[in-house]
């Protein structure tokens, strides 16, 4: 059963001829090994299948890739999230054994980052006291997620108002459908939080609560919209 995996160990060739097998020395192959083992598991691309990790992302683990001046090339987050449940140990277990500078424990942890203001109109490059917001594993590994601190009660009206110091969360990678609350990226650069709507007369984003103004209009046509970021997944009230 363990020919595949022996024979990838078996480094050292004869003398003076270049090696057969290269050194295996990545900071996770006890773990891998021990992991194939209990689910008899035969090889590191049929393990690699099984738990939805990249076979030339965990051969690079096993192989131990290292940065020009030696240290761990650094896998994506949702990477060793993925790795951590394959194997049964802690994430953080994982990062100890890749950092050695864990200064900043939101680096650690599934987060969406907060990148910036929605509806601040002159006030998008104040500072936001928020670096990056905490998720859950099972939401983080199921797309691709950026956070906004919203500036203004455009929006707050309905049943999930969003309202002025709220964080909003976005998920990039899901598609945009009329009647969602979105967040977009207008041609001047600025971003909005609105209500995506599409009629007869075409596309728009409108706001929720027209009685409110905070430098943006309350209907913004599709003419004027650089880029629809991604649906309004979450809303986070201020502590």
């Amino acid at each position: 059963m363990w020919e595949n995996v022996n024979a990838m160990n078996s480094s050292q060739g004869k003398k003076g001829r270049p090696r057969k097998h290269p050194v295996l020395n990545g900071p996770f192959n006890d773990l891998i090994f021990d992991a194939m083992r209990r689910e008899g598991i035969d090889t590191l691309d049929k393990f690699a299948d099984k738990h939805g990790i990249g076979r030339t992302t965990l051969r690079n683990f096993v192989m131990g890739r290292q940065s020009p001046i030696g240290t761990w090339v650094k896998p994506e987050l949702t990477t060793l999230i993925r790795l951590s449940k394959a194997l049964n140990v802690p994430l953080f277990y994982l990062l100890e054994r890749l950092y050695n500078d864990l200064d900043h424990e939101i680096y650690m942890f599934p987060s969406a980052p907060v990148v910036g203001w929605v509806g601040a109109g002159p006030g998008q490059d104040e500072a936001i006291s928020e670096v990056a917001l905490p998720l859950p594993l099972d939401s983080f590994l199921k797309g691709s997620f950026v956070a906004f601190a919203v500036r203004g009660n455009s929006m707050c009206a309905g049943s999930k108002p969003i309202c002025d110091g709220d964080y909003i969360i976005v998920n990039k990678s899901l598609s945009v459908s009329p009647g969602q609350r979105v967040v977009a990226r207008l041609k001047d650069g600025s971003y909005v939080c609105k209500l995506y709507r599409v009629d007869r007369t075409g596309r728009y984003l409108v706001s929720t609560n027209p009685d409110y103004e905070n430098g943006t209009p309350s209907v913004i046509p599709a003419k004027d919209v650089a880029e629809l970021v991604g649906p309004v997944v979450e809303i986070r009230k201020p502590e």
